[in-house]
This record gives C-alpha cells, structure tokens and sequence, in this order.
C-alpha cells in the first residue's frame, strides 16, 4: 500500500528516486516473478499468499510510468486468478511464504475471503487505467 503515496495521492511522483526505491523493493522482496505481490515476508495470514489488490495496485503504478507490458502481464495474472464465476479473491494461497498457516487460518474462519470487493476494484482500476494508457 505505500503504491498509494505516489498512485493515487501524488505525495511523491511515480518517478521519484524514493518511489522508485520503493518499487525496486517491492520487486525484490514481495512480488514473485510471473505471480502477485505479497503483503510483507512474515504475513502468516491464510499462508502469506499473494493479494490481488496489491498486484493490480503494482501493475497502476506501471501504467503511471509507461511500462504497459508488466502492467499488461499483471493484468492477465490477475484475470487468471479469478474462479469459474469470474470472482477475485482477497489472495491466492498457490504460492503461499508460510503454507503451513493456511490450514489453521481455514480452520478457525473459513475460506478465504472470495469475492473481495476490493480485489475486483483494483481490477477495474487497472484495466481502466490500461485502456486510457493514464
């Protein structure tokens, strides 16, 4: 969510040296490469899988810097996310950093959060802002 200082409150612009240390990151460190974005390295929440919203808020920030490929490519993963009624969840636990949560989590609330309004919003954020080339 730090995407958010830059897209969509312009606190700092996208090409910023401190945004795009940021960025760099967050590509390093939380986003799996051909996957999503993870929230932070000791997320144990459902397994620490990959969250749509932050993946798409990714691929916004790429938009906002003319880099429509990634964007492109982040845009398909998420769509390839979506189950048979086109829903999106809160995350996907495929990938999960710490697998050996997600029993637990399932067991004491139950499934992850799907659809998540959220996730289907960011979704259309990033589509939008694809199809306009921001």
């Amino acid at each position: 969510s730090l995407m958010a200082v830059a897209i969509p409150y312009q606190m700092f612009m996208p090409d910023d040296p401190i945004m795009l240390a940021t960025i760099k990151a967050i590509e390093e460190d939380l986003f799996r490469i051909d996957g999503g974005v993870y929230r932070y390295k000791a997320d144990v929440y459902y397994g620490g899988g990959e969250w749509i919203l932050l993946t798409a808020w990714l691929g916004w920030y790429y938009v906002s810097i003319k880099q429509f490929d990634k964007a492109q490519a982040i845009c398909q993963w998420i769509e390839s996310q979506a189950d048979e009624n086109g829903w999106l969840a809160e995350q996907v636990s495929d990938h999960a950093l710490h697998p050996e949560h997600y029993a637990p989590w399932v067991k004491k609330w139950g499934p992850v959060a799907n659809p998540l309004t959220w996730s289907h919003a960011m979704y259309v954020i990033l589509t939008n802002a694809i199809n306009q080339g921001l």
